[in-house]
């Protein structure tokens, strides 16, 4: 049984109830003559919703969306997946994925209206073929297990995309890049974001003593732990 940790990405589904798409940065495009592979931004400095969104879209002769399915990865493992297939050590990876379900405008990928979102993405790497890595999205309707873990209750769509070895390392040089320059922009935001306020040792609180007894100190402000350091 596969499981996955519920996710933060629920209203980034990419659909309202009115089916527009959510404005964001598309990082990477890939298409076939019936399937449409979009990478796209959803970068954050709350580390909880820091994640890149991949989307796989079927569309029939007149060029119109038959069926869509999404999926959020976390950007550390996002960084990883693309140094493997930049590097040749990536065989096969799986993440798996919950969140509340919504409604939608085309047809897939959105559970059932009231539960759980169950996602699935698989990406693997077979060189006995032309076009060797299978990236292939599955969603449905999820069931949340103690704990917080969701797992896949019912598949309700499926989508695969095949990539060349040269489409696939394209891909991830271009994702590596992005994440590397969004980092970048955003160094000290994300320094903010991430810096935790310590106690200064020794400080006053409550009863103590103040010379090591374990006594709950609150954590301070920005401003108080300027103070308290200042004195």
């Amino acid at each position: 049984m596969s499981v996955g940790t519920v996710d933060t990405m629920a209203r980034a589904d990419g659909a309202t109830n009115s089916g527009r798409e959510l404005n964001r940065v598309q990082i990477f495009k890939q298409v076939t003559k019936d399937r449409l592979l979009d990478v796209g931004d959803m970068l954050s400095l709350d580390a909880r919703r820091n994640k890149i969104s991949i989307s796989l879209v079927a569309f029939d002769e007149d060029y119109h969306a038959t069926t869509r399915v999404r999926h959020y990865v976390d950007v550390a493992d996002a960084k990883l997946v693309c140094y493997d297939i930049l590097n040749g050590f990536f065989t096969e990876w799986a993440d798996h994925k919950g969140s509340a379900a919504r409604g939608g405008g085309v047809s897939g990928g959105e559970g059932n209206a009231e539960g759980l979102q169950a996602r699935v993405l698989t990406i693997r790497k077979d060189p006995k073929y032309r076009q060797p890595y299978v990236i292939k999205v599955d969603n449905g309707v999820g069931e949340q297990l103690p704990g917080g873990a969701v797992k896949m209750a019912e598949m309700t769509d499926s989508l695969t995309m095949l990539l060349s070895e040269w489409d696939a390392r394209k891909m991830a040089l271009t994702i590596m890049d992005y994440i590397r320059d969004w980092e970048t922009i955003n160094f000290r935001k994300r320094q903010e974001a991430q810096t935790q306020i310590i106690p200064l040792p020794g400080a006053e609180v409550g009863s103590g003593s103040g010379d090591g007894d374990a006594v709950a100190t609150p954590a301070l402000s920005k401003n108080r732990y300027a103070r308290a350091a200042a004195n």
